[in-house]
């Protein structure tokens, strides 16, 4: 059933436009925001809630309060229709990243124009999509959009049900504070999709060049997850530029990439399912 109900989801997330209101980011907020009015109102305990709430823990326990109500309501009722109906709803609201296939979309448009100012604009914005401030080339914004919004999100239902997805989306989209803790959570939340992800680059890309490359991501000193990403997947695929005035070949390649990376992962979940280990 978990792989139908992948399988479902990603077929809908194409088809199916889905209200900003049903998007996970935008309950989270939703509920960040009510949260912090009930504590401006004064309400009783809402000084020692905001309190509380100052420390990191404290934080995500607020924030993760919807999933948590989620999971309890599927564990209530323990039917195998709501869980896969929930599992894939849960899917399709973390997997939503319409502005980065929109900005996309114009990069590629802008670029065959040969429209250098739009495609630097598009580019931007795959930059705010990705959630990056800094000036990463556009391999490792697709890399990381697709690490963020698809794969992840498959990895964590696939490990923890709709527990884990639900909990990684709210880490992913919550508004927090900038800090050392927060940065090193979000390495560490990560740090196992990405190791998996470039694991399937092996697979489905130049095996020998790559292996050194995600063995050395997976050794004792830590890497930045994006670095990462971009070692392996360039290691594994040729993400060169074609010639000096082919912009988009990179991008292109890139996708294809992670495409083919995808349906390995489908694949394998199918042959897993098959034999009974999943």
């Amino acid at each position: 059933m978990s792989l139908l109900a992948i399988l479902l989801a990603y077929s809908l997330e194409r088809s199916v436009t889905l209200s900003r209101n049903f998007h996970w980011r935008r309950i989270v907020l939703r509920w960040q925001q009510w949260q912090s009015k009930q504590t401006q109102m004064g309400r009783d305990g809402q000084g020692k809630i905001a309190e509380w709430r100052q420390h990191l823990l404290g934080d995500i326990v607020w924030a993760v309060l919807p999933a948590l109500i989620i999971v309890f309501i599927v564990a209530l009722f323990d039917s195998l229709l709501l869980s896969f109906s929930v599992g894939v709803l849960a899917l399709l609201a973390t997997m939503q990243c319409g502005q980065a296939r929109q900005a996309y979309r114009a990069y590629l448009a802008a670029a065959s124009d040969g429209d250098t100012a739009g495609a630097a604009e598009q580019l931007r914005q795959l930059r705010r999509a990705a959630g990056r401030h800094d000036a990463a080339p556009v391999h490792e914004l697709l890399l990381w959009i697709h690490l963020r919004y698809y794969f992840a999100p498959l990895l964590y239902y696939v490990l923890f049900g709709i527990f884990g997805v639900l909990i990684y989306a709210t880490l992913r989209d919550m508004r927090h504070h900038h800090s050392a803790s927060w940065r090193k959570l979000q390495f560490v939340l990560h740090w196992l999709p990405t190791r998996v992800m470039t694991a399937g680059f092996l697979m489905v890309g130049n095996f020998s060049k790559a292996l050194p490359v995600w063995l050395n991501s997976i050794g004792n000193k830590p890497q930045h997850n994006l670095e990462a990403l971009g070692k392996v997947a360039a290691a594994a695929d040729d993400l060169e530029q074609r010639h000096e005035d082919d912009i988009t070949s990179t991008a292109l390649t890139t996708v294809a990439l992670v495409k083919r990376n995808l349906l390995f992962f489908i694949v394998l979940l199918a042959v897993l399912t098959i034999i009974g280990w999943f």
